[in-house]
């Protein structure tokens, strides 16, 4: 008979749930805007470990919040187009990646830590400290911004 310590059997426990939680996460329909910050659920619970999450920050890795595409959704905007171009869906990527409203703003994040805003860079913009602390400040402001355009507040 094989015998284990308990926290050997703890670790083993613990792999296996999050290797479960893993599959079901990475199969599922949902979440799809959060698994682009967050490929594995590990680096999540590592990464939103110390951090504060406040409204905002909830509203960017879900997308749920005041972009037109989810109001629009909801009954609560007339369209889902943004207001930069009436050909492009305003939801949480366009506004992080591409809108033309927050190009002076994600310039200047690009510049300070050194990598593209772009959903395939998020996970290694989440990995570093510092350059997590400012990628959360800029989407805290982006999306407090998308509430006050939209009227979401």
């Amino acid at each position: 008979m094989i015998s284990f310590r308990c926290r050997t059997l703890k670790k083993v426990i613990r792999a296996a749930s999050l290797e479960e939680w893993q599959q079901r996460y990475a199969e599922g329909s949902t979440g799809e805007i959060t698994k682009c910050f967050f490929p594995r659920v590990e680096k999540a619970y590592r990464v939103l470990g110390d951090t504060e999450m406040t409204s905002h920050m909830a509203q960017t890795l879900t997308g749920h919040g005041g972009f037109a595409q989810y109001l629009f959704r909801f009954k609560l905007r007339d369209s889902p187009h943004c207001a930069c171009d009436p050909a492009k869906i305003q939801d949480v990527l366009h506004v992080l990646e591409d809108c033309d409203m927050f190009l002076r703003e994600r310039a200047a994040l690009e510049a300070e830590i050194g990598v593209a805003v772009s959903r395939r860079h998020f996970p290694e913009i989440l990995d570093d400290a510092r350059k997590k602390k400012k990628f959360f400040k800029y989407c805290t402001v982006l999306t407090e911004r998308c509430n006050k355009i939209n009227k979401a507040t």
